[in-house]
């Protein structure tokens, strides 16, 4: 059994340990209130950009959506594949979840049965760029310091290296692996293809707008006159030419779609490690009171061993 002073240790390093998990709780719980309010007051203005394209596309010809390079579909020979972690570990299974999908991904997508489709990797956050290099994997970007973005600004690089390299026909499809937050309590992560945009995958990317709760959980109504085929057609007057500004319109979208991404990311994080750190806050009281229990019964066993040596003692003297 281990000594009264070697347990006395043990409770005084668990104290410390607790003192910085609920550190760490606060801190967390300030930065996804703060994510948070950015991600969900962002959404109006993502489904108000996806209206306006709807509106274009139903105003176009087939023939003038062709020019577009960002709508036209091609045979799918390499993919771009934009995998969101965080730079820090202590969050959980949120990073565990991004990168096992991330991984389910690659294998659905490659090998002889799949004609040997080529994946190749924008790490956003250091712990998917560690664990896909160490893999083999190709990583032509990384972004690291994401998890405190809050501004386009701040994510602006990120889509447009995707949609330039989308239109330099580098890769057929970009598709991101992020998680997508509905709750405090609750996240999922979701794999969307972003480009090349179709009405399929902007329906893909309103399905994830939408909040369970809170200010926003009656946005469903919103989504469907966004992405549903509408009876009027407004004309619009096109200058210099339709293809330009759809391609404008799409890119804009792009980067709307990353960033909220980006922000999504960011609140299921927080909300990941605030949690995480509950768990090893109580955990860690709880090993306190055990182990002060077992203090207590190692302290009573010396005390009562004393008394009986100092009785078999005096004993000994009569």
């Amino acid at each position: 059994m281990a000594t009264s002073r070697t347990i006395k240790n043990r409770i005084r390093s668990t104290k410390s340990i607790q003192q910085i998990t609920k550190a760490m709780q606060a801190v967390s719980a300030v930065k996804m209130r703060k994510s948070e309010s950015a991600a969900i007051t962002s959404r109006p203005y993502a489904i108000s950009a996806l209206e306006i394209l709807k509106n274009i596309r139903q105003a176009m010809k087939e023939e003038d959506l062709q020019y577009s390079k960002l709508t036209r579909e091609n045979k799918v020979k390499k993919i771009c594949l934009v995998v969101v972690t965080s730079d820090k570990g202590l969050a959980g299974s949120f990073n565990t979840n991004v990168l096992k999908r991330a991984q389910q991904f690659i294998k659905s997508h490659t090998g002889e049965q799949y004609d040997n489709v080529k994946v190749d990797i924008v790490a956003v956050g250091k712990r998917g760029r560690d664990f896909l290099k160490k893999r083999g994997l190709t990583i032509i970007d990384e972004f690291l310091g994401s998890g405190d973005f809050v501004t386009t600004a701040e994510t602006l690089p990120i889509s447009f290296l995707l949609h330039e390299q989308f239109l330099k026909n580098e890769y057929d499809e970009v598709t991101i692996i992020y998680t997508n937050f509905i709750s405090a309590m609750k996240q999922n992560v979701v794999v969307r293809k972003i480009l090349p945009v179709t009405p399929k995958a902007l329906e893909e990317i309103t399905k994830h707008i939408i909040p369970e709760h809170g200010l926003y959980a009656g946005m469903p109504q919103a989504v469907d006159n966004a992405i549903a085929p509408s009876s009027i057609v407004r004309q619009y007057i096109y200058e210099p030419s339709p293809a330009i500004v759809l391609d404008k319109l799409i890119k804009t979208l792009v980067d709307i779609e990353v960033h909220q991404s980006i922000l999504e990311a960011n609140a299921s994080e927080h909300s990941s490690r605030m949690i995480a750190m509950k768990s090893a806050s109580d955990n860690a009281k709880e090993l306190i009171g055990d182990l002060r229990i077992t203090y207590n019964k190692v302290r009573q066993a010396q005390i009562t061993k004393e008394l009986t040596e100092i009785s078999a003692g005096a004993e000994a003297l009569a």
